[in-house]
């Protein structure tokens, strides 16, 4: 590995990383884009290679948030808990999707998030729901961020934030910090589904796990400081920015696939005619 390409990969993860402090979702919405332009792997390898390097910037990002009082512990390893029973089974689904179908399915679902987000900013009430209500809604909201985790490549974040500040009436920067701490159990779990399917290519893994390991608590720190409203519009561009990016690069691989079966049937007629 050239000094060069050990540079590109630290950029890279430190670009995860910062998005992954800052918003509190892993960086996995930043990472796949760049793991399938400028690293050149398939939807899948990037899904799974994602997911080996979120737990870390989930990790790294996560002291800061506690050390600022921003983690639910609670809700968090509840949570927590179910995704490791639902990501493996998100891994699984994904193997059986198209990369375009699979592409596209994530763009719209955040940009579905941010639409909801941008819309209107949620009410703050400042605590979780407690006693079995509580219990029951953090463990479904558990299985389905572990679905959502293996599936998509991400760690869940983009469902638990918005699910923290919309239905329960967190903070911003409570949800971040909180779904940090759900991450560190749902991208594992996801990774080792994918890395069994031969999804991660680990020699990437630890120079962007280096650079996601200085942007989370960089990025981290910084979002401690920013109005919750105006935290919530920024994540919401963000998830938009991200939808819309993916969608059209979906569109593009399509197409190109398109031309290459063209080719193939083209040159298939032309043997048969010989």
């Amino acid at each position: 590995m050239t000094r060069n390409e050990r540079l590109s990969e630290i950029g890279a993860g430190f670009l995860a990383g910062i998005s992954g402090g800052f918003f509190g979702v892993g960086g996995g919405v930043i990472m796949i884009p760049i793991l399938t332009g400028r690293f050149r792997l398939t939807q899948h390898q990037a899904h799974g290679t994602s997911l080996a390097v979120i737990g870390v910037t989930a990790l790294v990002s996560l002291t800061v948030y506690a050390l600022n009082h921003n983690v639910a512990w609670i809700a968090a390893l509840t949570i927590g808990a179910a995704t490791v029973l639902t990501a493996p089974l998100g891994a699984r689904l994904a193997a059986k999707t198209s990369p375009q179908r699979l592409t596209r399915a994530f763009a719209a679902f955040i940009a579905l998030v941010g639409l909801r987000l941008l819309w209107k900013t949620p009410e703050i009430s400042g605590s979780m729901p407690s006693g079995v209500q509580g219990i029951a809604s953090a463990l479904a909201l558990g299985l389905g961020v572990g679905l959502l985790s293996g599936y998509m490549g991400v760690g869940g974040g983009i469902l638990v934030v918005p699910a923290l500040t919309v239905f329960a009436g967190l903070p911003q920067q409570l949800a971040q910090g909180t779904s940090l701490a759900v991450i560190i159990f749902a991208a594992p779990a996801g990774a080792l589904e994918h890395s069994r399917r031969g999804n991660v290519v680990w020699s990437l893994v630890p120079m962007l796990a280096i650079g996601a390991a200085i942007g989370g608590p960089l990025a981290s720190w910084l979002a401690q400081g920013v109005p919750h409203a105006l935290l919530v519009k920024i994540f919401a561009v963000f998830m938009l920015v991200n939808a819309v990016n993916m969608w059209i690069k979906a569109g593009k691989a399509r197409g190109v696939a398109a031309a290459g079966g063209a080719r193939t049937a083209a040159t298939s007629d032309g043997d048969k005619s010989l």
